[in-house]
């Protein structure tokens, strides 16, 4: 136990080193990325001298099943973005145009929309790297990089297939992700780019990781008692590496343990064995059939950007169950218009329409509806996904204790089961931290993961300097081996 813990030790400690150090800068920086939020800022907005949602399904094909509208203006350029069956049809407002074409002017026109300074060269990229390093991007290359002579250093990567922003980043922001999310996802573009490689690196390197730590941590407790029994301290070692490495594996052995697990589980199915999942719903695909046809829209979209006095960028045909609903963006500003009636007014469910959904994805009888006006263990406020409240909680009674939560304002639906419960407190849970009472009290939340995390990595560089040291006595060794077989040689 105590050599396999030596040389995993050994092996890992700078691994785990990296990983709570950049755990802690990943409280602040994440990976940069160009998000839709910051996409949607960057749009033109909408003019209400716009063609009906009529004309426009006539220049569809005939018989085309219609799953989504979307209405954006990209680079001066109103255009329809149509799921029918499963194709993505665009089409310009005007009928008279042909969409842009996706050539040089048009491909700078967007970058140029992300910064305002000159731009200073442009590189052709023909295989991903560090900032775009997702497989899926291959599609998109060649890959346009826009430096720009900017004091921030900024760079923009456009696609020379769509002609859309991939990617933005500037010196800060590549700066911390040096030493937050590229060391700490293991973020490096030849390993991340291929998604099971990656995968299954992490997996072996945390599972492999989560042993070290239960070896230390049984080594640590059983020192520990012996060191008792003979009425002496709590631990035995005189030499201050041996010892603090010892002190710390006691207090923060277990967190090492949870995080480096938590990690690997962040990456792999919650196994059925583990809470099993009696019968998968797929929400999405319920509620699609239930999608009401744009003509059963009572609110002329050309209404709502009137309305809204020019402030609207994009305009998307959804729905909740068979309620007709807007989804309009008026830059980061997101509204949810209920288009059952012909008045202009925000979605707001009532019990029985969110128990009339919640009836058509699970068939199971309800055991009860609460109005939750404050966060639960699985419906928490966290900062990837900022879920408002209130919202209808709805416990189901089936063998999956299923429930779900539906937000009257914006029609969204979560839901949980046995199954998926388990996953959140492996992930969520013990990785995060991201418990109700510990995340409505972010200081608190910030505190104690920087404990954890600094005595993470406390823990981790001790277990450096024991590393460094066992080699160099191992080399030592290994010299004299050599130098007395050398001796016996010759004499």
């Amino acid at each position: 136990m105590f050599t396999l813990h030596r040389i995993l030790g050994t092996l890992l400690s700078v691994l785990f080193f990296i990983w709570f150090v950049s755990g802690i800068v990943m409280i602040y920086h994440q990976f940069p990325s160009a998000n839709h939020d910051e996409k949607m800022v960057k749009q033109e907005t909408l003019l209400s001298n716009l063609p009906s949602i009529e004309s426009i399904e006539k220049r569809l094909p005939t018989n085309a099943k219609i799953k989504q509208i979307r209405l954006s203006n990209n680079l001066g350029q109103s255009v329809f973005e149509i799921i029918a069956g499963e194709d993505t049809i665009k089409l310009p407002a005007d009928s008279t145009q042909q969409l842009a074409t996706i050539d040089g002017l048009y491909i700078r026109k967007a970058a140029e929309q992300w910064c305002s300074s000159p731009v200073a060269c442009i590189d052709t990229l023909y295989d991903l790297e560090q900032w775009i390093p997702f497989g899926r991007l291959r599609n998109d290359l060649p890959i346009y990089k826009f430096h720009f002579a900017d004091k921030a250093l900024t760079q923009v990567y456009v696609s020379s297939h769509s002609g859309e922003v991939l990617q933005c980043t500037n010196r800060h922001e590549r700066i911390w992700a040096w030493v937050g999310a590229i060391p700490h996802w293991v973020y490096f573009t030849r390993l991340r780019q291929d998604v099971e490689l990656w995968k299954k690196t992490i997996r072996w390197l945390a599972g492999i990781g989560s042993i070290m730590v239960i070896d230390g941590l049984y080594i640590g407790i059983y020192t520990c008692i012996n060191s008792r029994k003979k009425n002496t301290k709590y631990s035995p070692y005189k030499n201050k590496w041996y010892y603090w490495h010892h002190i710390m594996g006691l207090f923060f052995g277990l967190f090492a343990l949870t995080w480096a697990f938590s990690g690997m589980m962040s990456l792999t199915d919650t196994p059925q064995w583990l809470g099993k999942e009696h019968v998968k719903h797929n929400i999405k695909r319920f509620m699609q059939k239930e999608a009401p046809s744009p003509e059963s829209f009572q609110i002329d979209y050309r209404d709502l950007i009137s309305a809204y006095n020019g402030t609207v960028t994009s305009v998307e045909w959804s729905h909740f169950h068979h309620i007709p609903v807007y989804k309009v963006e008026c830059g980061v500003q997101k509204l949810y218009i209920d288009a059952s009636s012909k008045k202009i007014r925000p979605l707001n469910l009532t019990k029985r329409q969110a128990i009339e959904a919640v009836n058509i994805i699970n068939n199971k009888p309800i055991q009860q509806v609460t109005w939750l006006t404050d966060y639960d263990t699985y419906y928490t406020k966290n900062k990837k996904q900022l879920q408002s409240l209130p919202v209808w909680r709805i416990n189901i009674n089936d063998a999956d204790h299923s429930c779900y939560y539906i937000n009257p304002k914006t029609g969204s639906i979560r839901d949980y089961n046995t199954h998926r419960r388990w996953g959140f407190w492996i992930y969520q849970g013990l990785h995060g931290l991201n418990f109700k009472w510990l995340v409505a009290h972010h200081i608190l939340w910030t505190i104690v993961m920087w404990v954890l995390l600094l005595g993470g990595s406390i823990l981790s560089f001790t277990g450096i300097i024991l590393g460094i040291k066992y080699i160099i006595r191992l080399f030592k060794r290994n010299t004299k081996s050599r130098d007395r077989h050398y001796n016996r040689n010759h004499e």
